[in-house]
């Protein structure tokens, strides 16, 4: 890479299979490439050098496990084989369209933007000279619209759920923490990784109102277990809440269950196992769903609450304080996903009736007619 113009000839047979081969030969002598892979490389050594990129990125610990699990999973298996070089638009749709046919459009989504990170090092290594992914529509999510509990949806559901957790049940004792945890989220409005991560020192009692700082969460690892991570799933989730009094109340009764038990809690978590670890949460979303299916709201999931949450402070205060509640950056991501939409007519002639007429602006009846004389004809047209 001189800068230098240089002559290149080639010869064929003919005229069209001299200019093949002068193409082919102008192909072979492009720019010289300075990076770690190239166009004939396959895709796995092109995910290897992804890796090493993500590992010392600042992504969340979570979204690189996710990323790595899509790379095993998904993308090695099916195109890893395959060159760099052959790697177009078309092979990156079929294989996206494959994903979405096989394991949904969400994994289709996740593995369309670890393609898209792949073949932005494979630019900055000279390998390609555009990203093949760009040409490709990955599917979007049909999203539903929130649906929340309104308060005597909840105070029902709750009813049921105590006698479904002090029914006898074959096998295993059934879980008596299932109400508990749903009042810790439908009066907190915090995601379920956020509620097993709370710490007792999290908590603050004394102060008027009670509030409670939320800052970590807990996540998946590779080998499958559970941990906290310092800090929540967006900077955003850093936030301080106050604690209702119903809450408050509760959670001083569980501190003094906690303080009797024999189970060991080392790292002070409000809502730990049942071996005093730290919960998981997939876990507990096993056994909410066959309660809730038992109890007949089966439609309800630990995300429920959060909406419920959400809803009802969104029509109280504001979407901006439901938003916040939330640790939600945008309003507008608490308003689509998360507020329920009124399901009756709202109630507005309080402000409406500001703009009725007052007495000297009202328009006078029109006049009375008198009615017509018994007899009397009405008038005739005539020439």
């Amino acid at each position: 890479m001189d800068g230098k113009v240089r002559r290149v000839e080639a010869r064929g047979p003919s005229a069209a299979a001299a200019r093949r081969a002068l193409q082919q030969k102008l192909a072979n002598r492009k720019t010289p490439r300075f990076g770690l892979i190239t166009r004939t490389d396959k895709i796995d050594r092109l995910i290897e050098i992804f890796l090493v990129d993500l590992e010392a990125s600042d992504r969340a610990a979570r979204t690189k496990d996710k990323y790595v699990y899509m790379v095993n999973k998904h993308i090695s298996p099916k195109i890893g084989s395959i060159r760099v070089g052959e790697a177009t638009s078309g092979l990156v749709d079929h294989f996206i369209r494959s994903v979405v046919q096989d394991s949904g459009p969400s994994t289709a989504r996740t593995c369309g933007a670890v393609l898209s990170w792949m073949f932005k090092v494979a630019l900055r290594h000279d390998a390609v000279v555009v990203n093949p992914v760009l040409g490709v529509s990955i599917p979007r999510l049909r999203t539903k619209k929130p649906q929340a509990l309104d308060v005597l949806q909840y105070q029902d559901l709750r009813k049921k759920l105590i006698a479904w957790e002090q029914a006898p049940a074959l096998g295993r004792p059934r879980s008596q923490e299932l109400h508990e945890i749903a009042d810790g989220l439908v009066a907190l409005g915090v995601r379920p990784g956020e509620l097993f991560s709370l710490l007792w020192e999290d908590l603050d009692l004394e102060t008027k109102p009670p509030t409670i700082f939320v800052h970590t969460t807990v996540i998946r690892t590779t080998n499958g277990g559970v941990t906290i991570q310092d800090h929540p799933k967006t900077r955003h989730g850093i936030r301080q809440l106050t604690v209702p009094d119903f809450l408050v109340q509760q959670l001083s009764e569980r501190r003094l269950r906690q303080a009797k038990s024999a189970i060991p809690n080392p790292l002070g978590l409000i809502f730990p196992s049942s071996t005093g670890t730290v919960t998981d949460a997939n876990n507990v979303g096993k056994i909410w769903r066959e309660a809730s299916d038992s109890i007949g709201y089966d439609w309800v999931t630990l995300k429920t609450f959060r909406k419920t949450n959400a809803t009802l402070i969104a029509r109280t205060l504001g979407p901006e304080a439901a938003a916040y509640q939330a640790g939600h950056s945008k309003v507008s991501m608490t308003q689509e996903h998360y507020i329920e939409e009124r399901r009756g007519a709202l109630d507005t002639r309080a402000v409406i009736d500001a703009f009725k007429p007052t007495d000297g602006s009202r328009q006078p009846p029109p006049a009375k007619q008198p009615a017509p004389k018994a007899g009397a004809q009405g008038p005739t047209a005539g020439p």
